[in-house]
């Protein structure tokens, strides 16, 4: 039968208790042997934590899994291994009330309640969410590793903020310049196999295109809908940090002014090849379109390569690149930037969120008009996805 622990902060009435300090490993060792813990990160959302005999446990949250280890130290203090950090605790025993115990970091000296039952087998720990997480709550630097891998079990609404400048041999091609967002949420569906289908719509807005009028022979600015793009990707399940998947990439012509989108249809197929690491994630997703039809059904044959390497060195930072090249068969034209992308992760109110900014500036693009370089500001909440129900 599973143990079951309850933690509180402490609140003014628990210190009238009566504490006995337990330095006997034995007795330590059983209040963690077999236990499940519970924790509320923010509303709605749980994480529950396993922790064996074997000093081994796993910890689930936002649909992902967090190594766990715990152990003994001087024989009287109980440590839980957390992003390669130790946390450790000093344990007393009320005396006045049964099943009420009383932990202390070792390092913080804050203070936490904790009620042990062995007849039950949930509970649930309202101790503070913090970045740096706890034995039942994931730290920003796991959720920042968890969040480097494009093919990460954890949903996302990413909001990407653009401002582009142009340039090209079209009349005042160089004095333009442009805004926009793309709304691109992540919805990782997990099978009970271990494999995971991947679906991500790529919803974009401009608030501002600058646009070719050839009568006039200058730029006029549109702002709507753009054409919506989306993958469908599976990937199996792989050992040792390998990356696989392979899909489906098609783009709908759902622009709401004509130049915004090229009312096509098209469909193609797509590869994700990679590896991650505890320090860095690198690989490429790979995906080609042909028209399949449309209002205007033009003729296309565009190969995009999006390409990355992040580096992790901690406290829930990342840096890396992450260019998204393109060749186009028809025109023969190809699309190259340099890119660096700046993030961090950070927890706030329990719910971790993705911050980055990235620069990009175009070594290769079309001669008569294209994006120069442009400066982007992401913003990724992570979420659970309520429609994951679906495939169990």
């Amino acid at each position: 039968m599973l143990s079951a622990l309850t933690c509180m902060t402490l609140s003014p009435g628990v210190l009238a208790e009566n504490w006995q300090a337990i330095n006997d490993p034995e007795a330590l060792k059983s209040l963690v042997s077999d236990t499940v813990m519970e924790a509320t990160l923010s509303e709605g959302v749980k994480a529950t934590a396993t922790y064996k005999k074997d000093g081994s446990g796993q910890l689930k949250a936002w649909g992902e899994t967090f190594v766990r280890k715990w152990s003994l130290k001087d024989n009287n203090q109980l440590c839980f291994s957390i992003d390669d950090q130790h946390k450790c605790f000093s344990l007393e025993k009320s005396a006045d009330t049964p099943n009420l115990f009383r932990a202390k970091n070792t390092l913080t000296g804050e203070l936490f309640e904790l009620s042990i039952k062995k007849e039950i087998a949930s509970s649930v720990i309202k101790s503070p969410t913090t970045a740096k997480g706890g034995a039942a709550k994931p730290s920003a630097n796991e959720m920042a590793a968890k969040l480097a891998n494009p093919n990460s079990p954890l949903a996302t609404l990413t909001f990407k903020f653009q401002y582009r400048q142009f340039e090209g041999d079209l009349a005042n091609a160089n004095k333009q310049d442009g805004s926009g967002m793309i709304f691109q949420p992540s919805l990782p569906f997990p099978l009970e196999n271990g494999d995971t289908i991947f679906f991500r719509p790529a919803i974009p807005a401009q608030f501002s295109q600058p646009v070719f009028d050839a009568t006039a022979q200058d730029f006029e600015s549109e702002s709507g809908l753009g054409d919506i793009g989306f993958d469908l990707l599976y990937s199996p399940k792989k050992e040792g940090g390998f990356l696989l998947g392979y899909g489906v990439f098609s783009v709908i012509p759902t622009a709401s002014e004509d130049s915004l989108g090229r009312d096509t249809w098209t469909l193609g197929p797509e590869l994700f090849l990679g590896k991650a690491t505890k320090k860095y994630v690198v690989g490429a997703l790979t995906s080609h379109q042909w028209n399949v039809g449309g209002p205007k059904n033009v003729d296309t044959s565009l190969t995009t390569v999006a390409a990355f390497y992040t580096y992790l060195p901690g406290g829930g930072w990342n840096v890396g690149t992450a260019p998204i090249m393109s060749y186009n068969f028809e025109t023969e034209q190809s699309t190259i930037p340099v890119n660096l992308t700046v993030g961090k992760t950070v927890i706030w109110s329990g719910r971790p969120w993705k911050l980055s900014m990235e620069f990009n500036y175009f070594v290769e693009k079309p001669d008569s008009f294209g994006q120069e370089w442009f400066i982007g500001f992401n913003i990724a909440p992570v979420v659970e996805n309520g429609l994951v129900s679906w495939f169990k």
